[in-house]
């Protein structure tokens, strides 16, 4: 088929533009800068007080599979995707404690092999330009966890009554939680020669993966451990940010919307009252809402969702003034059996599209929602079906899914670099604004002030750009 003449004034004029449009993925790329992150009020900053937004994802897995110098090309398969679709965060486990491939096989003692795994995933996350949210250790029994550490203390001849929860208020499992973060933060990385506490690739220790205690509903003891904790860290490691790791869920304390929580339950932490702790930087929240409400409908999902990002949001920008992250996010592709009923990857790509577009609208108007990290990295590689839980995503093969990722980590970074105290007087006129209207501005809502005219704008030419490209 003979192609229609173009007129070669539009021709010159999209060469114009792709000038213009590399020059501002070079300043994105540069506002990411690369050094220690900070905290200015609800932002991340780099390079004194420029912005950096993070775009993630989950894979606990990297440092059993680097532990491994065989399997090793699996992590760096991993960073190289992620990065090929512009992810800057990786959030993975900095533990296993006990079992069968542990990193800390009793209190105190390592086994060397599965450290030297950690530090090939470090040395791994910083040449490709990936920052790590490191977590210390489980709620749940899966490698290992709080259970672990009450276990060794039984052992040892300690009389503990409570069970696992005894995690929180032990002295002597509490000696043993310290002693693993003394151990890991000063440890000195064999590849890079460098210090973990000293090492900007790491963007912050998270105490623990989803702590909850059945053993206090109203969330005083995982308070207490937080507060004792936080600044444990932060006497060790001065330099790296401190989260205490919890899912969002609100408790019985002061400004606390426990209404919000999934079936009107406690899970014995304090959203806001834990994130207020000396030493807690940033805060966190996760997002399950098919798994947390399971039986309800598709819109009363949604209504979940929807409230809960609004609701933390403006807690967190009403009282905490840091920033927040969404470190877990994903829907689970299930079939029902006999019924032929399930979750299709076009339901989880409409789900993840949701969370991004919000983090992007928060982000975009310099509110405290500034990034995520979806649940959960994997690669085609015979030895990882036993990691598929049903909210994996393999790149190459989950294109949507992958190209929704992409673009969602090109609109972020389009965010980087910008000065966080401009920001922060934008974000406030706007809240201001917003809670001062009869119509709503609320975290999935479509606010198209000037700068996501900008945005729009800036998409719609480089569409134009790729049709011309594509044409050539």
């Amino acid at each position: 088929m003979a192609r229609r003449p173009r007129p070669a004034g539009r021709a010159i004029n999209l060469v114009v533009v792709v000038v213009v449009l590399l020059a501002v993925v070079a300043a994105a790329a540069a506002g990411g800068g690369g050094g220690m992150v900070r905290v200015d009020g609800t932002q991340f900053v780099v390079d004194g007080s420029k912005t950096i937004y993070f775009s993630g994802f989950n894979a606990y897995w990297l440092m059993m599979m680097a532990s491994d110098p065989a399997r090793r090309g699996a992590v760096v398969t991993a960073f190289r995707q992620a990065s090929a679709r512009g992810l800057n965060l990786a959030r993975t486990w900095a533990f296993s404690d006990g079992g069968d491939q542990p990193l800390q096989s009793s209190p105190g003692v390592y086994e060397e092999a599965m450290f030297q795994g950690l530090d090939f995933v470090v040395a791994e996350a910083k040449r490709h330009g990936v920052y790590l949210l490191l977590c210390l250790t489980n709620n749940f029994d899966d490698f290992g966890g709080k259970r672990q550490y009450v276990r060794w203390a039984m052992d040892a001849g300690h009389n503990l009554a409570a069970g696992p929860d005894d995690f929180f208020n032990s002295t002597v499992v509490k000696g043993y939680y310290k002693n693993h973060v003394k151990t890991v933060l000063t440890r000195v990385n064999t590849l890079t020669g460098v210090a973990y506490k000293d090492d900007p690739t790491i963007l912050a220790w998270e105490l623990m993966n989803e702590p909850r205690c059945d053993a206090d509903p109203t969330g005083a003891m995982v308070q207490a451990w937080v507060e004792e904790m936080a600044p444990y860290v932060k006497g060790v490691d001065g330099e790296h940010l401190v989260t205490a790791g919890l899912e969002g869920f609100y408790g019985d304390g002061e400004h606390e919307s426990k209404e919000l929580n999934p079936w009107g339950i406690y899970y014995g932490t304090n959203y806001v009252a834990t994130h207020q702790a000396a030493g807690i930087d940033f805060a966190t929240i996760h997002l399950y809402p098919d798994v947390w409400l399971w039986g309800s409908t598709a819109d009363e999902q949604a209504s979940f969702f929807r409230n809960w990002t609004r609701s933390h949001v403006d807690a967190t920008a009403a009282y905490l003034g840091k920033p927040l992250l969404v470190t877990e996010y994903g829907k689970f592709l299930w079939e029902r059996e006999g019924s032929g009923a399930s979750a299709t990857k076009t339901q989880r790509n409409y789900f993840l599209g949701m969370v991004l577009d919000a983090i992007y609208a928060s982000a975009s108007r310099g509110e405290p929602l500034v990034g995520g990290a979806f649940w959960q990295l994997l690669l085609v590689d015979d030895g990882m079906d036993d990691l598929r839980d049903g909210y994996e995503i393999i790149l190459p093969e989950d294109t949507l899914a992958a190209s929704i990722i992409g673009n969602h980590s090109k609109q972020l970074a389009s965010l980087n670099g910008q000065d966080a105290e401009a920001l922060r007087r934008r974000a406030n006129s706007h809240r201001k604004t917003r809670l001062g209207s009869s119509v709503s501005g609320g975290a999935g809502d479509t606010v198209l002030d000037l700068p996501r005219l900008l945005l729009i704008r800036f998409i719609s030419l480089h569409r134009s750009i790729s049709s011309f490209f594509s044409a050539v």
